[in-house]
C-alpha cells in the first residue's frame, strides 16, 4: 500500500486559499495583455494586407512586429500574475489553452517555410477559435464561447479567401477574440476594484 504524500502546513493553506478564491469567483485580470495583443494583430494584419496589395512597401513581413510585442505582452501578463492573491485551477487551465495556441501558431509559421502561405492563416484562425471556445467553456464566459463559433465560421470562409483579403478576416478575429474580451475584462476589473 502506497503512503499518501503529506502536505506541509503552508502547502495546505495555499491549497485551501486557492479553492476559496476559486469558489468566490476571484479574478485578477485587467485585460491589458489581450488588448495589446489584439491591437498589434490588427495593425500587423492591416500592414500585411497593404503590403500584399502593393499599396505600401515594407522592409520585412509586418508580422515580425509581433516578436517584440510578444515580450511586452508576456511582461504585462507576468506583472498581473504576481498581483494575484491565488492562482486558481481555472487560471491554470486557461494559461495552458493559450500556450497550446501559441505553439500551434509557431507550427503554422514553420509551415510558411515550406511554401504554404495563406492556408497557414486559415489554420491560425481555426486554432484561435478553438482556444477562444475552450477558454469560454472553462471560464464560463458566454462571450468567448460565441466568439469561438464566430471565428470557426470565419476560419471556414478563409479557406475560400486564399488571397490578401484573408488578412481582413484575421483582423476580424483579433477584434472578436482579443480586443473585445480585453475591454470586457478591463471593465470587470475596474468594477471589481471599486467594489473592494
Amino acid at each position: 500500500m502506497q503512503q499518501e504524500e503529506q502536505l506541509s502546513g503552508e502547502e495546505s493553506l495555499n491549497l485551501i486559499n486557492r479553492m476559496i478564491q476559486e469558489a468566490k469567483g476571484y479574478s485578477y485580470e485587467t485585460g491589458l495583455a489581450a488588448i495589446i495583443y489584439g491591437f498589434t494583430a490588427i495593425v500587423c494584419s492591416g500592414l500585411s494586407f497593404l503590403r500584399e496589395k502593393e499599396i505600401i512597401q515594407f522592409p520585412f513581413h509586418p508580422f515580425y512586429l509581433m516578436v517584440p510585442v510578444f515580450f511586452i505582452q508576456s511582461w504585462v501578463q507576468y506583472r498581473e500574475e504576481k498581483k494575484k492573491l491565488a492562482k486558481t485551477f481555472t487560471d491554470e487551465a486557461i494559461d495552458y489553452i493559450w500556450i497550446g495556441f501559441f505553439l500551434c501558431v509557431l507550427a503554422a509559421l514553420c509551415a510558411g517555410f515550406a511554401g504554404i502561405h495563406y492556408i497557414q492563416i486559415s489554420f491560425i484562425i481555426i486554432v484561435a477559435a478553438l482556444a477562444a471556445f475552450l477558454t469560454g467553456m472553462v471560464s464560463k464566459m458566454r462571450y468567448m464561447i460565441v466568439s469561438g463559433f464566430i471565428c470557426w465560421a470565419l476560419g471556414i470562409i478563409s479557406f475560400f479567401v486564399l488571397n490578401p483579403y484573408i488578412y481582413l478576416l484575421l483582423t476580424a478575429v483579433a477584434i472578436v477574440i482579443y480586443v473585445v474580451p480585453g475591454f470586457l475584462l478591463n471593465a470587470y476589473f475596474k468594477k471589481q476594484q471599486h467594489g473592494r
